[in-house]
């Protein structure tokens, strides 16, 4: 019988568990309709919310749109009458009250589409004050506002995508410098980036469509544009989409983004994920048995990759990229297979600190260990490999495991799990019986 080692050593730590378990769309996306999250996103332990995908349905978080806030162009901007903040305030109030950050997204739903392309509906000028103000009401409570310590603001997120924005990309580039520069003179201690480029796939994918060739082209004409002398604007983080077919396709997209601002002088930008989009090789929908453990490969993959923050694609009911949650008669939540690896990831990053574990087995095991001060946690995942898998636990103060087993299919996409609790830890070495596709978090006390 095969038998792989995962060995995690509890006496070494190497950082913090990076939040990689984000989600594009808040709880209560649509404030006309009785769908409520918040108790979803509380039991997915969610770190960080991204204000919404900017190509949704239309009317879906249509009032998130600068223009929805601030709908009279010819209106004052200085003062707090001029805005609309109603429905956006119980859009982030609602991300709020599930327990995650808000990642604040600042432009205009757009309709692929559509004849005409998306354009600011002020002047750049006008547009990067009412970006101030917007932030403001957020974090200083201006406006009969809040205090919500927002500490990411995306400009203009999907300006590359197809009638996202004006008509030249140096449109673009000109409008993120005009608002970079101001937003960081007003709050030079907040992460100004942008824009959820399209991403990466035609550099490794001969199959790439000819809209997927122009995003790269798009992006070093931003960085270039941005870090010349003369127009030269800040770049806190470069967020980007990431369609792939395996974990290890994640990291090799991380890799790009991470030699394209090095390429430009931006090193220290943070790269962001904004919106992860996983298929499976063979093409299977994302409800099948294998789909869960490919999330869960994803996310311990790129917890070595150079990513800083990823967010899952999105939750909304009717999205063809959503394995994690809907809705029974737009009311009640139904759980999917992969709530259960969101939901594990969410425990190791509750955890705070990562341990070091070695003897990883890329496309047959992948493991992710983490520790509180309190209690231990490991993630592993199964891709290609069956057989016998050894856990041994090196410098851990604790004396019983419980073990949770994940795995994906079931009815309508619910999959299935196994829950074993408080079983004595012995010698340290956990045995288990493992098939392909499988996933499991194991907690330590």
């Amino acid at each position: 019988m095969l038998e792989r080692t995962i060995i995690a050593d509890f006496s070494k730590k190497s950082g913090r568990i990076k939040p990689l378990c984000g989600i594009c769309l808040g709880p209560r996306f649509d404030t006309a309709a009785p769908i409520d999250f918040t108790d979803e996103y509380k039991a997915l332990g969610t770190p960080v919310v991204r204000t919404s995908k900017w190509d949704m349905p239309e009317g879906c978080c249509r009032y998130l749109d600068v223009s929805s806030i601030f709908p009279d162009p010819n209106l004052d901007e200085r003062f707090p009458e001029s805005y609309r903040f109603g429905e956006a305030d119980a859009y982030m109030t609602a991300i709020k009250d599930s327990g995650a950050d808000i990642y604040l997204s600042l432009g205009e739903r757009h309709d692929r589409y559509a004849i005409k392309p998306t354009r600011p509906h002020v002047s750049y000028e006008k547009w990067a004050r009412i970006a101030e103000k917007i932030i403001l009401h957020y974090n200083r409570g201006w406006g009969n506002g809040y205090k919500y310590s927002i500490k990411h603001v995306e400009i203009w997120p999907g300006a590359d995508k197809c009638g996202a924005f004006a008509d030249a990309p140096e449109e673009y580039y000109e409008l993120y410098r005009v608002v970079a520069n101001h937003l960081k003179s007003v709050f030079p201690s907040l992460r100004i980036g942008g824009y959820s480029s399209g991403g990466f796939r035609s550099q490794n994918r001969y199959d790439a469509t000819a809209t997927e060739r122009t995003y790269v082209s798009f992006l070093e004409g931003f960085l270039a544009y941005i870090s010349s002398k003369n127009t030269h604007a800040p770049l806190d983080f470069l967020s980007w989409e990431c369609r792939a077919e395996s974990a290890e396709e994640l990291s090799l997209h991380s890799n790009y983004a991470r030699n394209f601002l090095i390429q430009y002088g931006f090193k220290r930008a943070q790269s962001i994920v904004s919106e992860l989009k996983l298929d499976l090789p063979s093409g299977q929908p994302r409800l099948a048995r294998d789909y869960p453990a490919h999330i869960a490969a994803a996310l311990i993959v790129a917890a070595d990759a150079d990513i800083d923050m990823m967010f899952y694609s999105d939750l909304h009911p009717y999205s063809p990229d959503n394995a994690v949650l809907t809705v029974d008669d737009c009311l009640t939540p139904h759980r999917y297979g992969a709530f259960g690896v969101m939901s594990a990831y969410g425990r190791l990053y509750s955890c705070g600190a990562r341990v070091d574990t070695t003897d990883n087995y890329r496309r047959e095991v992948y493991a992710l260990a983490a520790a509180s001060a309190t209690e231990g946690a490991i993630l592993i995942a199964t891709g290609s490999y069956s057989g016998t898998l050894a856990i041994t636990l090196k410098g851990a103060p604790y004396r019983t495991y419980s073990i949770s087993g994940m795995l994906g299919g079931g009815k309508r996409g619910a999959g299935y799990s196994t829950t074993e609790e408080n079983v004595p830890l012995g010698a340290g070495t956990i045995r288990l019986k493992v098939g392909r596709g499988e996933i499991y978090l194991i907690t330590v006390r």
